[in-house]
């Protein structure tokens, strides 16, 4: 049975963009985040200890957004898979990062990234 955590819609204000006010001012993402790890022992025991504390990576998430400074979604993403891989024990993370307003004439759509990474 695969099983994993999805963790939707994570605000964070982050300086990412190619135009100068876009990484002075930040900008609006959406994040959501889907980890798999072993459940086993938190399933079968109902301990806390022994699964991915959300509430915890929430917090790091937007700590660390408020310290991002880059031109790409693609370079903030990686940022997020190696955040994430060095906090938590988690055998693959796949995420969606989006972002909201992108500041383009005449498009009021929304920009996208997937990233996958897999331990094995």
């Amino acid at each position: 049975m695969e099983t994993f955590i999805k963790i939707e819609n994570i605000k964070l204000w982050a300086r990412v963009g190619v135009l100068k006010e876009e990484r002075e001012l930040g900008q609006l993402f959406c994040l959501d985040v889907f980890l798999w790890t072993d459940f086993k022992t938190c399933t079968e025991n109902d301990d806390i200890k022994k699964t991915v504390d959300y509430s915890e990576l929430i917090e790091i998430l937007k700590d660390q957004a408020k310290k991002i400074y880059c031109f790409t979604i693609e370079k903030y993403s990686n940022e997020i898979v190696q955040l994430i891989n060095k906090q938590f024990q988690i055998n693959r993370i796949k995420l969606i990062l989006t972002k909201c307003t992108p500041p383009i004439t005449g498009f009021d759509g929304k920009v996208s990234i997937v990233r996958v990474f897999d331990k094995n």
